[in-house]
């Protein structure tokens, strides 16, 4: 495939998809190619096709579901002027999660109140090299939207020095979902992730326990810390002192979307083989507690009878499985719909936003933390 070199190759790409399109060699009712297919006969990233399949989207001329595909819906380009094309938001999300859970709720409680304020949107999937992608990325940015929230996946602290760098060039209202950056003043949408530490390790409590453990890994993150500092204040509202050999703050977090719970299963292992006498552990994340039961597995114990696991997020984990995990549900749909709203009004300047908007959710009791 050869390209005009006066266009950015996801210009190129879109370009020369709409031309399939307007031309009829892709025609009206037809699924065009899958990205992967599209990816190896443009020799891009899926980033790349990903942009320009939600450009097609955003001008009308196809539509695209989840498992379905994308169709073509229209072989001709809207009348009038192009500036009518500008008025949406966009939603932005790592190109390599498209089976977060947690991130597809999310998504759909910004798409549903936008619909109620009959506001249009685009979904767009990006590397998560940051730097690699901020050029295309704040290009787009600046020309098809008015403004934009980013669920980011930053896997490692020079991950999240890019991506503060790719928010400073940006001249685009930006709202950030379970990330907090401080010193930034971006406005943040998170869960309050204190109170998320502090209800599970107070469940546990609650059963008698009294040798309770902290495990995660990613322990940079502000999340991960805010949820450790609620698991160490419920400790000392009830008159125990942490031991630092029944915690595990690891920070190595390699995101694996296709295996989530290989390299939280070696972490576990590490850490049981390292601990003693704990009757329960409190988990960062809900990958995290399964890896841990399936560890525990591997070395004989038993979940919940000799062990007691819970994690947080409530996510749908690929490869979890018995028993049922308790969690801490994450009310990933109102998050959304929180950064909507503060995006809605700091593109109108309705009002300033707070930088922090923390929302709450509630605990889920199942087997793996059952009396």
């Amino acid at each position: 495939m050869v390209f005009s070199t006066a266009l950015s190759k996801p210009e190129m790409v879109y370009k020369e998809m709409e031309s399939r399109i307007l031309s009829g060699k892709w025609p009206i009712n037809c699924l065009i190619p899958s990205e992967q297919e599209l990816c190896r006969e443009f020799e891009c990233g899926r980033s790349i096709v990903g942009k320009a399949i939600e450009h097609l989207v955003h001008g009308g001329l196809v539509e695209r579901r989840r498992r379905s595909g994308t169709r073509v819906i229209q072989n001709a380009l809207p009348s009038g002027s192009p500036a009518a094309r500008l008025n949406a938001y966009a939603f932005i999300y790592p190109g390599e999660s498209e089976a977060h859970d947690g991130i597809w709720r999310t998504a759909k409680g910004f798409q549903s109140t936008a619909r109620v304020q009959q506001r249009r949107v685009i979904t767009l999937s990006a590397e998560s090299d940051y730097e690699k992608e901020a050029e295309s990325l704040l290009r787009l940015l600046e020309l098809d939207v008015r403004g934009a929230v980013i669920y980011p996946l930053v896997a490692s602290p020079e991950g999240q020095i890019r991506f503060c760098r790719m928010l400073l060039e940006s001249k685009t209202p930006i709202v950030l979902v379970d990330l907090i950056l401080s010193g930034m003043h971006c406005p943040s949408v998170v869960v309050d992730n204190f109170h998320a530490g502090y209800t599970m390790t107070r469940h546990l409590l609650d059963q008698g326990l009294t040798r309770i453990g902290f495990f995660a890994n990613q322990s940079f993150a502000t999340s991960v810390l805010d949820r450790y500092n609620g698991y160490l204040w419920a400790l000392e509202e009830a008159g125990l002192a942490k031991a630092e050999a029944w915690v595990m703050l690891g920070a190595d977090c390699h995101s694996d979307y296709a295996q989530p719970l290989r390299e939280p299963t070696t972490q576990a292992r590490a850490y049981l083989q390292r601990v003693r006498g704990i009757e329960g552990v409190v988990c960062s994340q809900d990958s995290v507690a399964h890896g841990l039961m399936g560890a525990a597995s591997e070395l004989g114990l038993s979940v919940p009878a000799d062990l007691k696991v819970t994690g947080i997020d409530d996510l749908a984990v690929p490869g979890g499985g018995k028993p049922g995990l308790t969690s801490y549900h994450v009310p990933f749909e109102r998050m959304g719909e929180k950064a909507f709203e503060i995006l809605d009004a700091a593109v109108n300047q309705q009002s300033r936003p707070a930088l922090q908007s923390r929302v709450r959710g509630e605990i889920v009791i199942r087997e793996s933390s059952a009396s």
